[in-house]
């Protein structure tokens, strides 16, 4: 496993920085999907899921992963916390009570 100080910041595809829109929407929730959640609420922490979702697609730098979350977020594609503070993520269909999940 790399350390946080080994990990690439920069990733090329086709001779050009990786993108945003290189990773999927549909590949990253199902790397949320498929992660083992750590509470009764189902949320998976940030770390799992980009493990999860590198397994598939390949290293994901980290500003690129949560600059990916953000643009999920705002799409209302995934819940939690976007910023990285606390960095658990969910579906949105997996909130029991809207008024009391954290919003999308």
């Amino acid at each position: 496993m790399t350390t946080a100080a080994e990990r690439p910041t920069i990733r090329l595809i086709d001779g050009r920085r990786m993108q945003c829109k290189d990773i999927p929407d549909e590949a990253f929730l199902d790397a949320v999907r498929r992660t083992p959640g750590t509470s009764s609420a189902n949320w998976r922490m940030r770390w799992d899921v980009q493990a999860t979702l590198e397994a598939g697609v390949g290293v994901v730098p980290e500003n690129l992963f949560l600059a990916k979350v953000r643009r999920l977020f705002a799409k209302g594609l995934l819940g939690g916390c976007d910023c990285g503070c606390r960095g658990d993520y969910h579906l949105p269909e997996e909130c029991g009570d809207p008024a009391h999940c954290c919003r999308p």
